[in-house]
């Protein structure tokens, strides 16, 4: 329902940000509702991302695919988050990743040069905004980091401990792609715990 989603968004922005709350009702009116289906392709390969999305309920999903065929899977975006497709929407040029619906999901999204005008208009909104990109860094950092060297089973551990979430509503499917394994050695290194 659009008046949740945007009430989750106010609540975000008051929760993470300096805003006040004229600021933000003036950011929520950018912003615009959509409900998306399960496997809705939000930002698609070769496509220049034009948008930033927030969570309000549900999940994406941002993934590539490699020369093989094989999905790998970057991060997924559960509910008060936000997410895009970091390098095209920074350098605008064409994506090499996929932005997809990984649940029925209801997002606000906003245009990159309204999301860009607000930034720079409210100071406390640039901060959340290097908040972001700052996260995005340090966790694809620590995801390769560790995970590099690490065996299957440690892997799964990892996700155990700071990731339970996505066992708990990813597929195993896209679980394994995230973690750089087939489906069946996921489903037996599950086993193993």
């Amino acid at each position: 329902m659009e008046g949740m989603s945007v009430k989750t968004l106010k609540e975000f922005l008051t929760l993470n940000s300096k805003l006040n709350i004229s600021e933000i009702e003036e950011i929520a009116l950018c912003f615009k509702y959509k409900k998306v289906k399960r496997n809705e392709i939000l930002e698609g390969y070769g496509q220049v991302t034009s948008n930033m999305y927030f969570v309000a309920e549900g999940c994406l999903r941002l993934y590539e695919i490699d020369k093989k065929g094989n999905e790998i899977t970057a991060y997924f975006a559960f509910e008060n988050s936000f997410i895009t497709v970091l390098p095209s929407f920074i350098l605008q040029k064409p994506s090499l990743d996929f932005l997809v619906a990984h649940e029925p999901s209801e997002i606000l999204t906003i245009r990159r040069d309204s999301f860009l005008a607000l930034k720079e208009k409210h100071v406390a909104f640039g901060v959340l905004y290097q908040k972001f990109v700052e996260f995005a860094a340090i966790h694809t950092q620590m995801r390769i980091y560790s995970f590099l060297g690490m065996e299957g089973i440690d892997k799964l551990k990892w996700v155990l401990e700071h990731e339970l979430k996505l066992l708990q509503r990813v597929s195993s499917k896209a679980v394994a792609s995230y973690l750089g394994m087939t489906n069946s050695t996921l489903s037996k290194l599950k086993a193993k715990l």
